[in-house]
């Protein structure tokens, strides 16, 4: 699935490699610029993508 969050593309897919649902972020450009672990379910994906998101998007903000 994917979904556009705050100017960024996020998608979560099912790794076979990891055995678990994963989250990648891409930039506007198409950047990949974030991906994460394995969660198991993929509802909680989605808000993890979303929390690093915040994170990445308020650091970035504050010059960090």
């Amino acid at each position: 699935m994917i979904e556009q969050y705050k100017g960024y593309e996020i998608k979560v897919y099912w790794s076979d490699i990891e055995m678990g649902y994963v989250f990648c972020v891409f930039s506007k450009d198409g950047e990949g610029i974030k991906e994460s672990g394995a969660y198991f379910y993929e509802e909680n994906a989605w808000p993890g993508a979303r929390e690093a998101m915040d994170w990445l998007v308020e650091k970035s903000e504050n010059g960090g």
